[in-house]
């Protein structure tokens, strides 16, 4: 654990590999589609399923990719915000029959593209759509956990520190500009390093992140209670915020009745006299 928190601390290009299942590449290979699950000559992954046809753009994104360029050129200084916004300003002039042009060709690349994704759809094995359905949630996950990650940084959240072995390996860290494979090597090294350390040189750095952590947890309270405070429950740990108890429990432990069901009870009927003879 400590080599890997390591190589995200110094080395930004990661490489991602998605986990494949066993049964995905061997049936993909039976029906006949291009499928691989190995690095390429550039050291990323391939999929094991067919790449899928291209969605064709709407008729709005296909006139601002038309003229981006030549905005661009015109506005030097305009960030790729701003060339957006010149963008749909002249969406926003454009004539009628400009865009009954745009449309009527994204409606014929939309014709073709259902066809060609449908013919896609049916070639796919169940365990392709399941890796494609894994994939899909992991991207949805990412971006949460991305929005909920900057959603953190815009309220201020303290950031959490490193602790000893981080901190050592921070102070020697490998020089910049290395190779992968060199990356690897120091890093290993640094491992190593930190195992033959003199006792009393790990205590150090070890008292330095207590004092670091002991920092941080004062910090994160305060900023939890301004959170509280302020209505953004959540941003703070959950063991942090009380929620208040139902009232049908604070009923229950008043009288001293367990709640089993808190769905109503109907109550019994009345039995109806029968009729005299």
């Amino acid at each position: 654990m400590q080599l890997n928190a390591v190589a995200r601390l110094f080395y930004s290009p990661r490489l991602l590999l998605s986990t494949r299942q066993p049964g995905s590449l061997s049936s993909a290979q039976s029906c006949g589609l291009h499928a691989t699950a190995t690095l390429n000559d550039a050291g990323t992954a391939t999929k094991s399923v067919p790449e899928k046809p291209k969605r064709p753009m709407n008729t709005y994104i296909r006139f601002a990719q038309s003229i981006r360029s030549s905005l661009a050129s015109a506005n030097p200084q305009a960030s790729p915000t701003d060339i957006s916004k010149l963008a749909a300003v002249k969406w926003q002039s454009l004539d009628q029959a400009t865009k009954a042009k745009l449309e009527e060709e994204y409606k014929r690349e939309q014709a073709v593209w259902l066809q060609k994704n449908a013919k896609y759809l049916s070639q796919l094995t169940d365990a392709q759509k399941e890796e494609i359905k894994l994939e899909r949630q992991q991207r949805n996950e990412g971006k949460v956990k991305r929005e909920q990650k900057r959603m953190l940084k815009e309220l201020g959240r303290p950031k959490r520190p490193m602790n000893a072995y981080l901190r050592f390996c921070a102070q020697n860290k490998p020089a910049p500009g290395l190779s992968k494979e060199d990356n690897k090597m120091q890093m290993k090294n640094l491992g190593m390093q930190w195992k033959r350390l003199p006792e009393a040189e790990r205590e150090r750095y070890t008292k330095e992140a207590e004092a670091e952590m002991k920092r941080y947890q004062e910090e994160m309270k305060v900023w939890e209670d301004k959170m509280l405070a302020s209505e953004n429950m959540i941003a703070v740990r959950k063991k942090n915020v009380l929620l208040p108890p139902s009232p049908a429990s604070v009923k229950a432990k008043k009288g001293g009745i367990p709640v089993v069901d808190s769905a109503p009870v109907a109550k019994p009927k009345k039995p109806t006299s029968a009729a005299r003879p």
